[in-house]
């Protein structure tokens, strides 16, 4: 294989190759392609990375195409009136705990949410249950870094055994979610707007009841009594 251009990303040395791996790599390599490391930290970063590549092989086109599709079905998302907004926070780990970051808060707000104590385009972060607390969430969502929903739900029930969890609000009022992180959250492409979509149906349930999702995207955690 003489690849022409070799596509990687500087967001997480443990998901991918390290930069200086794939320099490495190159060396060895006859022809010397093209490299293009991208490096997305919000939904506005992925959808440029789209185009980066885009116009990178040539299809710019193809590219403004993707790009308005995705944009239409935020904003579709967006502009809907919602007059109850829950406070939401997304783990993305359990064991200790971390809460997402880069582009996940930006999706709970589009989504309809108020994002708690990280940031828009931060590292996710650890946290503690102190820290929860305080915030004291509506809605609790779990979705550990690439993880698909079955792997979520099984590391969800060592969460039963932990006093101060089950004391959270969102917890006691049977608010807790796990998703399919690995499809629709952790890896920055267009399904990104599908977990956007999925959000939506668990912050606003009755607003979006008619809007369609992948099966085995969410599943709400049953409430251990």
């Amino acid at each position: 294989m003489e690849p022409d251009l070799i596509i990687s990303q500087g967001l997480c040395d443990v998901c991918s190759p390290h930069n200086r791996e794939i320099d490495k790599s190159i060396q060895c390599l006859d022809n010397k392609p093209d490299t293009l490391i991208l490096d997305p930290h919000t939904i506005d970063d992925i959808i440029q990375n789209i185009m980066d590549i885009a116009v990178r092989v040539g299809k710019e086109s193809k590219g403004l195409e993707i790009k308005h599709s995705l944009t239409k079905r935020i904003e579709q998302i967006s502009s809907y009136p919602s007059d109850k907004k829950p406070k939401v926070i997304c783990l993305e780990w359990i064991e200790p705990f971390y809460i997402c970051g880069h582009w996940v808060p930006q999706m709970i707000e589009i989504a309809g949410g108020i994002n708690g104590i990280s940031r828009i385009g931060d590292r996710s972060d650890k946290i503690d249950l102190i820290q929860i607390s305080g915030f004291d969430p509506d809605i609790i969502i779990l979705m550990p870094c690439g993880f698909d929903l079955s792997k979520v739900l099984v590391e969800s029930t060592s969460l039963h055994k932990n006093p101060q969890w089950n004391s959270l609000r969102a917890v006691q009022n049977d608010m807790v979610y796990a998703v399919d992180a690995l499809s629709y959250f952790s890896r920055p492409s267009p399904r990104i707007i599908t977990g956007i979509e999925i959000l939506s149906k668990i912050i606003n349930p009755d607003s979006f009841a008619d809007l369609t999702v992948p099966l085995n995207s969410y599943s709400k955690l049953k409430k251990v009594t």
